[in-house]
């Protein structure tokens, strides 16, 4: 009888781990610089079903793909991204800082993005949260090239109701709340509408208290479940048995690996 148990634990175990799949973080970041068209087109080809990558506007307007709103960490500039003009960012390395077979590495605009991935591919588009301005232009150029209907958008609630007033069937992930009440930010998330959300560790750096049942609630009313991150095995599979349907992870081979590719 306990034999018996223990392998029906073991075969719900493995059934959930099916569900769950692995997202590029800025796309293949352990092999090629964050969020470039290297990294991005890489994470296509191990296979992964879900792909993030941050937006900003430059100064006249042009959608680029960057995570940080200043450019000193990841380039060869200098200051904040809306600072600049497209063709003065252009002129910019952002490939040296990784290594040197990546110098010459140009900041990559949305369209070159949307035009590399497959339609097969989740697109995981994180908007800029401190500029509520950048969401419907987005979502108009990616509308304008027939992918809003694999993309999802990273945003808050502000940025929600921007694209609602304009594409009212587009796809949310709700960031806003995260990594507050835990209880609080499903039942918004779900009162909102949102086809998605997005769930990270506490404050205390673990994953939260009650993240199954917080996963089912979100299930029953669907809406799938991103988390960010995780960068080990032990901790993708904790997730996988969560319930979480996908794990945000700079480690993507690892995460092909452990969650595989079975499904979207």
């Amino acid at each position: 009888m306990l034999y018996r148990m223990m392998a029906v634990v073991s075969l719900v175990a493995q059934a959930a781990m099916a569900e769950t799949r692995a997202c590029a973080h800025r796309g293949d970041v352990e092999h090629f610089p964050e969020n470039t068209i290297p990294a991005l087109v890489s994470a296509v080809k191990k296979g992964a079903p879900q792909i993030e990558f941050d937006v900003k506007r430059t100064r006249d307007g042009e959608l680029v793909i960057l995570h940080d709103r200043t450019l000193q960490r990841t380039s060869n500039g200098w200051g904040a991204v809306g600072d600049y003009a497209l063709g003065e960012l252009l002129r910019l390395d952002f490939g040296a800082w990784f290594g040197e077979r990546f110098a010459g590495t140009r900041i990559p605009r949305l369209s070159e993005v949307a035009a590399a991935m497959p339609p097969e591919v989740l697109l995981n588009v994180h908007l800029d949260a401190g500029d509520l301005g950048v969401a419907v232009p987005a979502a108009r150029l990616l509308d304008g090239m027939g992918r809003m209907g694999n993309a999802l958008f990273a945003a808050t609630e502000e940025h929600a109701a921007e694209l609602r007033r304009v594409f009212p069937k587009v796809r949310i992930c709700n960031m806003s709340r995260q990594g507050g009440d835990l209880k609080a930010y499903v039942e918004r998330t779900i009162a909102m509408g949102a086809e998605f959300i997005q769930i990270r560790d506490g404050a205390d750096g673990q994953m939260p208290e009650g993240l199954a049942d917080a996963v089912a609630r979100l299930h029953r009313s669907k809406v799938k479940v991103n988390y960010f991150g995780a960068n080990d095995e032990g901790k993708m599979r904790a997730l996988a048995e969560a319930g979480v349907d996908y794990v945000l992870t700079d480690r993507l081979d690892l995460g092909m690996r452990v969650l595989g590719d079975k499904k979207r």
